[in-house]
């Protein structure tokens, strides 16, 4: 029998895991503040089973489509880790191989390859035609029934810890504590069939915890077997509550639906989404943001449309005019997020044939040029912005900026005084004026007064540069400043 493992050690190490993606959230904060009193708290609780789940944020998310979201409190997340570890152990052996989500190396690209395998398979390489069939569950986690969901966990459990655990995570309704962010007028916008406080009694998971991912899995798994060891289907994949069942003729998926139909209604209390896809597997099969076929893959248009609503929001956010110029801030924080998104999308555009796609975004949203560099063989981002840890001299971090900004002047700001260490076009000295420096330990040969700013940057967009506006901020030890864009203008308003 394998117990649970509720050792400070273990609470621990799956405190580290759970703090991973949340370590700035309010609430992680406020855990790690007090962390080894928290830890050896939250340890005691589970030993002597005093342990109840605390209150929960409820929120709405509106992309793709409307849903409520219920996050826990940190402390209750580092519980879902400490048993979605435990049982991962028990239920992975049990579980078949092309189940894809919220697993240990499965995942979206791990299950949209494994279909592309299929239809080679099925088509045999393409040499004969093929049929799928694309179901799903009708409003899944609102509909799992919390007795049914138990009934499946309670046998594997030997362990009395590790069940008196399972029960009081399944039966937890989080509907009777929690706290509502966001707006308000979005739960009411919600279907009653599509949320938790409409759900009957013993029904419903929330979405956005851990073990409800788990959970979806465990009670899926029965479709699974019966799918696989009942019905013979040799060519099956699950993500979460959406499947694919391949084969070589229509009236056996037909015949295959039917009995999947009856299986969920009667040993699991699901139905099916009345929607379904049965159609030859050379149209393609739109499945988790792409269009699969045999040998290529395609980025679905809702995904491309999507990240073109996204890069407009950040355009409006980053660019403007300003007095006959355009203007590019540097807001660290809004492209920190920028390159985020961008490096989210980018991961799902590496897998499909997208190169032409990705070059004519860049094309349309020239903006991103002006903050970052694209490693084509790499399909990864660079950061042009932040200058790179150990340019330890004023004199590097402006050969940074030169570098990566060859074509422009760079208003350098040192102290009081923006430098240059390079002019650049004469026509850009002419237009400034300045006289020649004398010697500066830094090497600077022009500069002028901060406070005279304004008057130079219009006489170089007047003399057609672009500008990059460079400024200064405490270094993070204390020792030498760091510079850090906050505009870039270019004379032409593209």
């Amino acid at each position: 029998m394998i117990a649970l493992d509720l050792s400070l050690e273990n609470v621990y190490r799956q405190y580290h895991l759970c703090r991973r993606n949340k370590r700035n959230t309010i609430n992680a904060l406020r855990f790690e503040a007090e962390q080894e009193k928290n830890l050896i708290a939250l340890q005691q609780a589970l030993q002597n089973r005093s342990y109840h789940p605390g209150r929960s944020v409820c929120f709405f998310a509106t992309k793709p489509k409307l849903r409520e979201i219920f996050a826990a409190d940190f402390r209750d997340r580092v519980v879902h880790h400490l048993l979605v570890d435990y049982l991962e152990n028990i239920w992975e052996p049990v579980f078949i191989h092309d189940s894809y989500a919220c697993r240990k190396g499965k995942g979206v690209h791990a299950g949209v390859k494994r279909l592309q395998t299929f239809i080679r398979q099925v088509t045999a390489n393409g040499s004969r035609p093929a049929w799928y069939l694309q179901l799903d569950i009708h409003n899944y986690f609102m509909r799992i029934d919390k007795d049914i969901l138990f009934g499946l966990l309670a046998p594997k459990l030997k362990d009395d810890t590790a069940l008196w655990l399972t029960r009081t995570m399944i039966y937890h309704d989080c509907t009777e504590d929690y706290v509502l962010r966001g707006n308000p007028a979005l739960r009411e916008a919600v279907p009653p069939h599509k949320t938790l406080f409409g759900t009957e009694a013993n029904k419903g998971l929330p979405i956005g915890n851990l073990n409800s991912q788990f959970f979806a899995n465990v009670y899926l798994n029965r479709l699974d077997q019966f799918v696989k060891h009942e019905l013979k289907c040799r060519h099956y994949l699950r993500y979460c509550d959406d499947f694919i069942l391949l084969a070589h003729d229509p009236d056996t998926l037909r015949e295959w639906r039917g009995c999947i139909e009856e299986f969920l209604r009667d040993k699991l209390a699901l139905a099916l989404n009345p929607k379904q896809r049965l159609a030859p597997v050379s149209n393609g099969i739109d499945f988790l943001g792409y269009i699969v076929r045999r040998d290529y893959l395609l980025v679905r248009r809702r995904v491309v449309n999507n990240l073109k609503t996204r890069l407009r929001a950040y355009e409006a956010r980053l660019v403007g005019d300003c007095n006959g110029a355009r203007c590019y801030r540097f807001e660290t924080s809004v492209l920190d997020e920028l390159a985020a998104t961008l490096s989210s999308y980018l991961g799902h555009f590496k897998l499909a044939d997208s190169w032409n796609l990705w070059r004519a975004l860049w094309r349309r949203f020239d903006f991103l040029g002006q903050y970052f560099d694209f490693d084509a063989e790499q399909w990864r981002l660079v950061r042009k912005y932040p200058v790179p840890a150990g340019l330890n001299t004023v004199r590097r971090q402006y050969r940074y900026f030169r570098w990566r900004f060859p074509q422009d002047a760079l208003l350098f700001r040192v102290g009081r005084f923006y430098e240059f260490y390079d002019i650049g076009q004469p026509v850009w000295l002419k237009a400034l004026g300045l006289k020649r420096m004398g010697w500066t330990r830094r090497g600077a040969r022009y500069g002028f007064p901060a406070q005279h700013i304004q008057r130079h940057l219009a006489r170089l967009l007047s003399a057609g540069a672009g500008v990059l506006l460079i400024g200064e901020r405490p270094g993070d030890t204390g020792g030498l400043r760091l510079r850090l864009p906050e505009c870039r203008f270019s004379s032409h308003v593209e």
